[in-house]
């Protein structure tokens, strides 16, 4: 009796079928992360873009506060009891090239949380703008 002798193959590594299945798969996790890593990618800069636009304008805030504090101490506006917080307004703050025009201005008092316009100078609005940050103190004279 002849025994047959059975061909047993050796399965070491990976089939076709196998090889393809998992291109696929990494092509469609690869197509679900693109848009995401090409979004973190592309704004992972505004971080730091707003970081400096806000160190700019605290750094003219900063001067500004500086100036008025200047003024505030000479001996004549002490004498005088007063600030001309007019001046002031059109030496220093109207001559800084980031102060928002439309948000900077005499305010008399707060209603609701909103500034009400007053006719008589004794609170000075001040707004500094660059980009999408933005600044603002009060000053009065």
């Amino acid at each position: 009796m002849t025994l047959a002798h059975v061909s047993r193959q050796d399965p070491a590594g990976f089939t076709l079928i196998e090889i393809i299945v998992a291109l696929i798969l990494i092509s469609i996790m690869g197509a679900m992360m693109f848009p995401v890593l090409r979004t973190n990618l592309t704004q992972s800069a505004t971080p730091i873009e707003r970081v400096n636009q806000l160190q700019v304008l605290l750094k003219h805030m900063d001067d500004i506060t500086g100036r008025y504090r200047e003024a505030i101490a000479d001996p004549d506006d002490v004498a005088a009891g007063r600030l001309d917080i007019d001046n002031f307004k059109a030496t220093v703050v109207d001559t800084n090239p980031y102060v928002d025009a439309g948000l900077t201005g005499f305010v008399a008092s707060f209603n609701n949380g909103a500034y009400v316009p007053q006719s008589t100078t004794s609170i000075l609005k001040v707004t500094l703008t660059a980009g999408d940050q933005s600044l603002t103190a009060l000053f009065s004279g």
